[in-house]
């Protein structure tokens, strides 16, 4: 496909994400999330894809975007309540099938219920790097994220359940012509 992520800007994007990951390895106390991104659905029928090769139903409404991310969570101990820094980074497929990523940095805020389940939500502001639908051109675009998760704290990881919300980007049109939710699963060590 011609408007494929150019080779030199997906090492850019990787070695991020790794510089990333061996950073959070290197700080004495925090929490790394693995992130793994999985399916779409599109608020307005207008915005659907319809020609989105991993859609899972007729409309394009609701679509599998396969990815994975890494965050960091600055919080002194992961088994803690209450707000903290973190970023995050990752690269997924769009509903086009093209590379998209993103990378930017928010607030955490966790809360504890019933043993050791969770409830949390991150807000973040982020710069997403992706391919235009219209003219098939990548772009950067800023846009904000936000999420809520439900989780479990297993004693050596968690794993948390996210539902984002993925405002309509009328800038650039990288995202999509709609708002969209968004599910993925984190695990945090």
């Amino acid at each position: 496909m011609d408007s494929q992520l150019p080779k030199p800007k997906i090492y850019v994007i990787s070695c991020l994400l790794l510089g990333l990951f061996f950073f959070s390895f290197s700080c004495l106390a925090g929490e790394v999330d693995v992130d793994m991104f999985g399916f779409t659905y599109h608020l307005h029928r207008k915005g659907a894809v319809y020609n989105a090769p991993l859609k899972l139903d007729h409309a394009g409404v609701k679509v599998f975007n396969p990815g994975l991310g890494l965050g960091y969570d600055f919080r002194q101990d992961r088994h803690t309540e209450g707000i903290s820094a973190i970023v995050h980074g990752g690269i997924f497929e769009n509903c086009d099938n093209h590379p998209f990523s993103f990378v930017g940095a928010g607030a955490r805020y966790r809360k504890y219920f019933y043993k050791k389940n969770y409830v949390e939500t991150n807000v973040l502001g982020v710069l997403t790097y992706g391919n235009d639908s219209d003219d098939k051109h990548y772009s950067l675009a800023p846009m904000p994220y936000v999420n809520i998760g439900i989780g479990h704290d297993y004693g050596k990881y968690l794993v948390t359940y996210y539902l984002s919300y993925i405002p309509k980007d009328s800038g650039s049109h990288i995202t999509s012509s709609t708002d969209m939710l968004f599910l993925s699963v984190a695990v945090s060590f």
